[in-house]
Formats: C-alpha cells, sequence, structure tokens
C-alpha cells in the first residue's frame, strides 16, 4: 500500500476538500508531508516484517540470527559477490540433522568458505587386508592401468585408487584411520557468452580460445589448462560433489570420453545422460561462420606444436579428421557428420581444453569462429564477465556501475552505432557521453582522441568483457575526463598534455602493451584512478595531478612499475610488479616485488605493507620485514627477511592464479594486513577469515575420534 496526500484526502469528508481548494491547498499541503512520513513508517514496518526470515534480513542482522542458533564461525567476511554469511546461518538447521555424513561436510566447507568443496575420507582409500565376510570391492590394492581416466585422478579429491597408511598429520599426511580430507578449490570458473577467436598465425585453419592469443606452455599439464568447468550444484544435499560440481580444469581425457560415448549413443538410438555437454550448461560451444557446431562433430585433440619428423610444417598443430566414423551395436558404421550435413559444407571441428586451442581439418577454412567457455581466476579484479554492481553497504561507489543520469549522450553499440569505432566517430567535443558496450565483442581500433571540455565514459554491460585491440592516445584539455569500466583493452593508454580526469574501473590494459604513459612539454594536473584493475606500468615525464589505485595489480614485468616524478602515489590493497618512483607515497596493506625510491620521505605513510630491502620510503608502519627483523642481528634478520619474501603463483598475466600467493608464503604476509588478510590485491577475498570460519564450525560437525584438513587444489 501506498500512502500519499490523495489516500489521506479520500478519507475526509467532502467539504474539507471544498474549503481547502477555495484557499489554496493548505490542508492538501500538510497531508503531503503527513502521508510522506507515514509511507516511510509503512515502509519500515515492512522491512521489519522482512527481518525475522534470514532469506530476507538486512546483512547487518544475519550474525544475530546466527547467534540465536549458536552458529559458529561467523567472521566477516567482505568484498565479493560470490560469498556470504547468509547461507550458512540458512543451511544451519538442515546440516545439524545430518550432523556426522560426509556430505555435510561439503555443505558446510561451501557455505563456510564459498569454495567449492570435496570431502573425502581417506581411511575408505587404505590399501588393508580385507576381512573374507565383508569385502569392498571397490578397494583395489593395484590401480587397472588399462583403465586411463582414474589413473589420470591420482593422489586428487577424485582419487579411486588405495593407498599405503601415512602416519603423518594433515595434510602432509593423508590416508589414515581417522583421517577426512576437505579439498578447495580457490579459483573460480568465469563463462564468456560468445567471443570471435583469434586466428593463430601462420597455417590456416587454427584458432586461439583466449582473445589475447593467451596459451599455457607446450607442457602443459591438465591442473594449467585453459578451459574450465561451468561448476553445476548437487541436486541434494546427500549428494558428494563429483568433477561435475567443481571449477576444475577440463582434462583432454574426461571430454573425449563423453564426446566418444555421445557418438556411440547416437549412433545405436539411445539416449545419454549428459554431464559436460548438457544442452542447458554445456562446458564448450563453436560456431563456425555463425552457425553452432554440435557436440558430436567435435574433437577432443592435443593441438602442440608437431615436431619436424610429423610434419613438414613444424609450427602446425594436429588436424581433427573431417569426418569421424562409429561403429554400431550390430556392426554397420555411421558417420558424424552424415553425408548430408558434409553436403552442405559441415565437418568435425577439434579442441585443445588445457591448450585453449581449435583446429579445422587439413585444406577446410572459415570466416570466424567463435567460441563460449568458462576460463580460471581467483577473484573479481581487472576486467571479467562478473557482476560489476557494489556491494551491499559499500562505501567506494566508484566501484560500482555508471548512472546514466550524468551524460547527456548516452549511446549502445550494438544498437545506435554499429560499432565503438562508428561511436567515436561520431563523438561530439564538449558534451558528457556515456557509450555502453552489450556484448564480449572484440574490436580492433587505434583512436586518437582530441576531447577538450568532454567526459567520455566507456561501459561494458555487467557481466560482459569486450575487448578492444590498440593503442589509444587522448588529448585534451584541463576539462577532459576519461572513464573506463568492465573493459580489457590490449594495447597502451598515452596520454599528452595536460587533462582532468583518468578513471579506470575493473578494467584490464594487458601489462604486456605497455600501461599508461603521460607526455607532453606542458604539466599535467590529470588525476589517475585505478579500482579493481589489472594494469601494465603507469610511467610520466612531468608531475602529475596524483595517481591512486585500489584492490589492482600494477605489472611492469618485472621492470618498471611506477614512474611518476613529483606525483603524490597513493596505493591501497595493491600488488606491484616492479620497481616503483614517486615523490609523495601513502600505501596501505600492499605488496612491493621491488624496490621503492619516494623522494619525500617526510610527507605521507607506508602501513601493512611489504617493502623489499633497500627501499627508500615514509614513515613504516607494522610492516615487512621491518617487523621480523626487530631485535636481531645481521645474520638472523637476513634470513628473516627471505622467509617473509612473498611467493607467487604466476606472476604471468593469463594464467589462472596470476599474482596469487603461494600457499608456502610465511603467515606474516598472508595474514599481514590490517583486517588480518593477506597483503596485497587478493586481500579483497578474506581468505584467512574463510578458513577461520571453516575451522571453527568443523569441530561441531565431525564424528568423534576423526580429524579433518583442508587441503586446497589450486
Amino acid at each position: 500500500m501506498t500512502i500519499d496526500a490523495d489516500f489521506l484526502f479520500a478519507r475526509l469528508p467532502a467539504f474539507y476538500a471544498e474549503r481547502d481548494a477555495a484557499l489554496g491547498g493548505p490542508l492538501r499541503a500538510l497531508l503531503d508531508i503527513i502521508a510522506t512520513q507515514g509511507d516511510l513508517v509503512e515502509q519500515d514496518i515492512a522491512r521489519l516484517y522482512d527481518n525475522w526470515f534470514i532469506e530476507t534480513c538486512d546483512d547487518w542482522l544475519i550474525p544475530y540470527i546466527g547467534d540465536l542458533l549458536g552458529v559458529r564461525g561467523l567472521y566477516a567476511v567482505s568484498g565479493t559477490h560470490t560469498f556470504g554469511q547468509r547461507a550458512l546461518v540458512a543451511n544451519t538447521l538442515r546440516l545439524r540433522r545430518r550432523k556426522g555424513t560426509v556430505p555435510v561436510l561439503e555443505e558446510l566447507a561451501f557455505d563456510c568458505t564459498g569454495w567449492r568443496a570435496r570431502a573425502v575420507e581417506f581411511f575408505q582409500l587404505m590399501g588393508t587386508t580385507q576381512y573374507a565376510n565383508h569385502t569392498r570391492l571397490h578397494n583395489l590394492r593395484t590401480p587397472d592401468i588399462r583403465n586411463a581416466l582414474p589413473l589420470e585422478r591420482i593422489d586428487g579429491p577424485f582419487d579411486s585408487a588405495a593407498h599405503s597408511a601415512e602416519v603423518r598429520p594433515l595434510s602432509a599426511g593423508r590416508y589414515n584411520l581417522p583421517n577426512i580430507g576437505l579439498y578447495l578449490w580457490r579459483l573460480q570458473a568465469y563463462a564468456l557468452q560468445r567471443i570471435a577467436a583469434p586466428v593463430a598465425t601462420g597455417a590456416a585453419g587454427r584458432y586461439y580460445f583466449d582473445a589475447l592469443r593467451y596459451s599455457p606452455a607446450e607442457t602443459a599439464t591438465v591442473a594449467q589448462g585453459q578451459l574450465y568447468n561451468r561448476p553445476q550444484t548437487e541436486d541434494t544435499v546427500t549428494q558428494l560433489a563429483q568433477p561435475i560440481n567443481v571449477p576444475e580444469p577440463l582434462s583432454r581425457r574426461v571430454l573425449h570420453a563423453e564426446l566418444t560415448a555421445l557418438r556411440q549413443a547416437l549412433a545405436d538410438g539411445q539416449t545419454l545422460t549428459r554431464n559436460y555437454f548438457d544442452p542447458d550448461q554445456p562446458v564448450l560451444r563453436i560456431w563456425r561462420d555463425g552457425v553452432e557446431i554440435a557436440p558430436e562433430w567435435l574433437v577432443v585433440c592435443d593441438l602442440a606444436l608437431l615436431s619436424k619428423a610429423s610434419s613438414g610444417d613444424p609450427d602446425d598443430w594436429q588436424r581433427p579428421p573431417a569426418q569421424l566414423t562409429v561403429t554400431r551395436a550390430d556392426g554397420s558404421t555411421q558417420q558424424f557428420p552424415d553425408a548430408a550435413a558434409v553436403a552442405a559444407g559441415h565437418y568435425a571441428v577439434g579442441f585443445d581444453p588445457v591448450l585453449g586451442r581449435v583446429a579445422l581439418p587439413s585444406g577446410k577454412s572459415a570466416s570466424s569462429i567463435e567460441v563460449s567457455y568458462a576460463y580460471g581466476f581467483a577473484g573479481d579484479v581487472g576486467a571479467g564477465p562478473y557482476d560489476r554492481r557494489p556491494l551491499v553497504g559499500e562505501d567506494d561507489a566508484t566501484l560500482g556501475l555508471l548512472s546514466p543520469s550524468d551524460f547527456d549522450v548516452v549511446w549502445q553499440v550494438p544498437g545506435d552505432h554499429a560499432s565503438l569505432t562508428a561511436a567515436l566517430a561520431a563523438l561530439a567535443t564538449g558534451t558528457r557521453t556515456l557509450i555502453y558496450l552489450h556484448a564480449d565483442h572484440t574490436e580492433a581500433l587505434t583512436p586518437h582522441l582530441d576531447l577538450p571540455d568532454t567526459w567520455l565514459a566507456i561501459e561494458a554491460d555487467n557481466g560482459r568483457r569486450p575487448v578492444l585491440y590498440g593503442d589509444w592516445v587522448l588529448k585534451g584539455n584541463a576539462s577532459t575526463h576519461l572513464t573506463l569500466s568492465g573493459v580489457l583493452l590490449d594495447g597502451a593508454l598515452h596520454i599528452d598534455g595536460p587533462l582532468d580526469q583518468i578513471d579506470l574501473r575493473r578494467c584490464t590494459l594487458v601489462p604486456a602493451r605497455g600501461g599508461i604513459t603521460h607526455t607532453g612539454s606542458s604539466g599535467s594536473n590529470v588525476q589517475i584512478t585505478l579500482n579493481a584493475c589489472i594494469c601494465g606500468s603507469i610511467q610520466a615525464n612531468k608531475a602529475l595531478g596524483g595517481v591512486s589505485a585500489s584492490y589492482s595489480i600494477i605489472d611492469g614485468i618485472g621492470k618498471v612499475a611506477l614512474n611518476l616524478p613529483d606525483t603524490a602515489l597513493s596505493l591501497d590493497r595493491c600488488s606491484v610488479f616492479g620497481s616503483t618512483a614517486a615523490t609523495q607515497l601513502a600505501a596501505g596493506n600492499s605488496l612491493f616485488t621491488d624496490t621503492l625510491n619516494i623522494l619525500r620521505k617526510q610527507d605521507g605513510c607506508v602501513r601493512f605493507c611489504y617493502i623489499p630491502l633497500g627501499s627508500q620510503t615514509p614513515s613504516r608502519y607494522r610492516c615487512q620485514p621491518d617487523l621480523v627483523k626487530q631485535g636481531l642481528a645481521n645474520g638472523p634478520a637476513l634470513v628473516e627477511s627471505i622467509r617473509v619474501t612473498p611467493a607467487f603463483t604466476s606472476t604471468t598475466y593469463g594464467h589462472a592464479a596470476y599474482a596469487q600467493l603461494q600457499l608456502t608464503t610465511a603467515s606474516e604476509i598472508r595474514t599481514g594486513a590490517e583486517d588480518g588478510a593477506e597483503m596485497g590485491v587478493w586481500n579483497l577475498l578474506q581468505q584467512p577469515q574463510r578458513e577461520a570460519n571453516l575451522s571453527q564450525a568443523l569441530d561441531e560437525y565431525l564424528r568423534f575420534g576423526l580429524e579433518a584438513g583442508v587441503i586446497y587444489v589450486n
């Protein structure tokens, strides 16, 4: 019900309305004020009713409802859409009813951490002498070496082979009577809807999945694969997680087995239960010249470079056959694609989920290849197909989406213009223009923009990741403002002369392409701001108004990351790969892999950061390795400094675990930020808090005598 002045007037005698109209409406004005306040009271009453229920209550009430239920493990975790405490509190009673069962431990781990989990009873996998009256036929001491798929799973979360007993404690040792392992997947799968696959150089008919032509090393293992599974939710709480339920890299062998079974089932006229190629959520879709390739026409290949001995062209890849032959149960054969499809111009297409490549049969070509797949990454930083709306209660509005009401002109691409190139060509200076990009499309452009008195904003649709190829050059005056939101730029951004502001929100400027540079004979008051971005080096030859970054990765490829003469630099929760030079610095909760050289050491402050030895910085507060060296002689101090040096899983952009700290990194770094989380960009994941929540909650749900240990898969 909506309370307004008309609602209240309708409940008064008619002569009051007539008298009020004759007097100019003073009563209506009073009732309008009363109605406004009454509507607020009505909304508050409705809100109070919603707050009785965990599904609809405000976030601040979740710990209070959890306290009524005696829920353990409610450390505040913020910074990501993918996880909150609501599920843990909502599922408490359901989990307690099934206390002591393995599926409950999986559900508990997922609710406490937000990471997909697999619980394994290690005592079930111990190789023991079995009692004749209680045989366990699934527990075979010697694996079947003819069955390659289980062999691929050995020592992983889905291992089915028997093992000798280990007496070491979890998680160094696993296979013992009291041990239960909780495998957690920290990397998440990010699904791209339909993107153009870039052509590989050299022989025709070869493509990459990744828009930047990134491919793991030729010797990549499944654990380093390019394509990730889109996890499906288990049907019931009693179901143990299977590979289809977790965001693991896709294996050639697993996909080959399902596609082979699919072709066999179609040839025999049977129905196959699909997992990875379920029609509702396939892990991979490929379009050739706008026509989707049927799953039964896809061939799993190892598309590593061929050796000179096997091919005249050593830079070529393996090529799939144009048709696949399947023998039916009655001995006859069937072709995929069949003769009618071949006559229509169709043929089989090969792909490699580990190396992220697509290959057409020899002699075949296509005008375009498009793919839909998921890639792995640690969190919502940089351009990506995730929800970019601000979190509930988030103070920093610059991390959210742009408001169309702030602009004079709003264009849609495609829609108002066919491409971004056309939109930029039609751009009128002196206006505030917002351009929306509505697809995961790619476009090559190298614009030279001269935008005096102009605010240009380019924003990707929420959940989309458009890729723009080429270097950008931007000129203007002291009123020029550029905003990029959710865009992946495979190029550098060159700023020429004085501008007002450069604002990057959840964007990626590929580090190897050059990052952001400022040139020009005159100084500039330009403010450069990065929020949740991945960017190459930022360099200037003149003083800037200021550079600030939060929740960002600034990657100078091991060389210069930040070179800002006569410029104030502000960093919060950032990972900086390369050296840093600036006039003034204020930094917090950040990681620096190379030395800092800050001119004004009397201004600013560095708090809760890792600062390499030999750096010149302002005053430091609770930084490493300063803390671990206190009171030690030179020799032990050097040993401690080496011990707390951050170690990363990968510092190569494109790797799924880019900028992620290794688990062997010292706890002083992994829990060294002011909120108890790790230093650097992945502070936003609040990983120590998630681990603590799970550790507190486990004791309540474990059977007596059992011990659980957390094992990170990636």
